[in-house]
């Protein structure tokens, strides 16, 4: 279908698009991350300089064991947050839940069955057309009339498509 051809060519457009995003994020981060690590290295060796030129050798070194105690901390802490981010980053998997159990994508109107499964609403319509009246899973005798919108599906899904824009177009 010619419908179905746009649908897919804009699917393939926004997750460029977004591919591109995600990119141009990354390239940022990293720069975010070296320029953090800069500052805070140039921030510790400008409180070594102040102390050297202050106190005894003694309490010098000791001054400066705490600094880069502190700093080493400070940079761990740095490195750790956006080695976290990085792995939210790879970890790009649409829970199975939120997929329709015909077409394994992201449900858009997921419908109830009298027999509490979830499907989505275009796909279970077009197997009851074209295969038959009943569950595809359970085989239950099913009707159109019996469908129930499942609402309570469809806010969890628009929440994790709000927090992961990318699974969209996945």
């Amino acid at each position: 279908h010619f419908g179905d051809d746009l649908h897919q060519a804009l699917r393939r457009t926004k997750k460029k698009k977004l591919h591109y995003e995600e990119e141009n994020r990354m390239s940022e981060e990293i720069q975010l991350q070296t320029l953090l690590t800069k500052l805070l290295i140039g921030d510790l060796e400008k409180k070594k300089a102040e102390c050297s030129a202050s106190d005894e050798v003694v309490e010098i070194d000791q001054h400066n064991e705490n600094l880069e105690a502190k700093y080493t901390k400070y940079l761990d802490t740095l490195n750790h947050m956006f080695s976290e981010l990085d792995d939210r980053r790879k970890r790009r998997d649409v829970p199975d839940y939120l997929c329709g159990k015909i077409s394994f994508e992201i449900l858009k109107e997921p419908v109830i069955t009298p027999s509490g499964v979830t499907y989505e609403r275009a796909d279970l319509e077009e197997h009851l057309q074209r295969v038959g009246h009943f569950d595809p899973l359970t085989r239950v005798p099913l009707k159109r009339e019996k469908l129930i919108p499942n609402l309570a599906m469809k806010e969890v899904v628009e929440d994790f498509l709000q927090k992961n824009p990318w699974a969209e177009y996945y």
